[in-house]
């Protein structure tokens, strides 16, 4: 008997629905791009952060000129902005020998092969550092890492399926960070491995060695013994030890550390974006209730005479009154789909932007309990707003529906 009156309510609804395509169409598309909008803001912002936070290559802090901690992160390890200067190769060796410090692996840049980074730096950071707890780099089949001494680059994954390149592959660098066809080094380099793929931004660069950019043809001599930073994976107490000396006693050198700390800082900054969107979603999405609610009232107004009927029938009030709400449900059922739809189109755009431009990957998909709520919060609007409805369904006047109309 239950599954019958269930079967019954289900099936009017769907077809009072029908009968107003349009108007349910825009009422279950506004709940979407509400939802869609809502889960993006937060779940985008949360997984990029944890993306930057994980891709910092196993590395603890950053040893730079004097400047903005985030400038040198940005730069120095996810090969964004600009240098903010240089270290003298004395600077690096007293990092690098200083007690606390148990990796220390020199960098400079300056040069780029069409838009995409040259980064100078020492073999041993293929050889020895584990970019993840129990990874180290791996070449790719055929390749090898680079010589110390030679006009060798060693390819990151993104950058050798973007643009071509594979062992045995030979390119000239071009000046700047910026590609320019006039400013091409007649330095010609040659391809001898091709990183295994490892989600972090070492797949957006072009490593090559330290030397290599250090005495690039047109580069000013007076840089050929200076780096653009220390990357550094400390032990113990190190962190704190050098952070009073650079940072709180020194003014030659800047230690960006803790990472993960410096980059929670710079997403914080962000936080007004994201009460703005989240502001937005809001009024949006009460702007989708307010179409559900006058959706239900035009199907209510223009079927009541058809709900009396029902109700001559045999049709209780109270499966009038589920009518409209089971209408009220499917709305919402739909919108709440459609925003999870919605939010896939949006955070894979986001994912692959971020990759593209950062060499980072983002994993939008993760589950969490937030977003395995936001499925019923959404039912409990939709049902929410198709009470009034529902309730003047339950108080129509069967003699006033019934009786014909001048």
């Amino acid at each position: 008997m239950f599954q019958s009156h269930f079967s019954v309510i289900i099936l009017l609804a769907w077809r009072g629905l029908k009968q107003h395509a349009f108007s349910s169409f825009v009422a279950a598309f506004t709940i979407s791009m509400a939802g869609g909008l809502f889960l993006s803001t937060w779940k985008i912002k949360e997984e990029a952060q944890k993306a930057f936070v994980n891709s910092s290559g196993g590395f603890d802090a950053v040893l730079g000129a004097r400047g903005s901690k985030l400038q040198l992160i940005l730069n120095a390890m996810f090969h964004l902005e600009a240098s903010p200067g240089n270290l003298s190769w004395e600077q690096y060796e007293l990092i690098r020998d200083t007690r606390g410090v148990k990796e220390a692996y020199p960098i400079a840049v300056g040069d780029n092969y069409h838009g995409y980074r040259l980064v100078g730096t020492l073999p041993e950071l293929f050889q020895q550092h584990e970019w993840k707890t129990g990874r180290k780099y791996e070449v790719q089949g055929g390749g090898r890492i680079f010589s110390a001494d030679a006009k060798e680059a060693l390819v990151g994954d993104f950058v050798a399926r973007k643009l071509g390149l594979s062992v045995r592959s030979k390119f000239h660098p071009y000046h700047g960070l910026d590609f320019d066809e006039k400013k091409r080094h007649e330095d010609t380099y040659v391809v001898v491995g091709v990183l295994e793929p490892t989600g972090t931004p070492a797949d957006k660069v072009i490593w090559i060695p330290i030397k290599g950019i250090q005495k690039m043809e047109g580069h000013d001599p007076a840089a050929a013994q200076s780096v653009s930073a220390v990357l550094l994976v400390l032990r113990g107490a190190a962190g704190f030890q050098l952070d009073m000396k650079y940072n709180k006693q020194g003014n030659q050198a800047t230690l960006a550390w803790p990472v993960a700390a410096t980059l929670a800082s710079f997403f914080d900054k962000l936080s007004w974006f994201e009460d703005i969107l989240a502001l937005v979603a809001f009024f949006v999405a009460l702007v989708g209730a307010l179409i559900v609610f006058a959706t239900l009232r035009t199907v209510m107004h223009e079927k009541k005479r058809e709900y009396a009927i029902l109700r001559c029938l045999g049709a209780s009030r109270l499966v009038v009154t589920c009518v409209v709400l089971a209408q009220s449900l499917l709305l919402s059922l739909t919108g709440a789909l459609g925003a999870y739809l919605a939010y896939g189109g949006i955070g894979f755009t986001a994912a692959h932007l971020i990759r593209e431009q950062t060499g980072v990957v983002m994993d939008p998909w993760s589950l969490d309990l937030g977003y395995l709520a936001f499925f019923p919060i959404v039912i409990v609007l939709g049902f929410v707003s198709g009470l009034i409805p529902a309730l003047q369904a339950y108080r129509s006047s069967l003699s006033e529906n019934l009786s014909p109309k001048s």
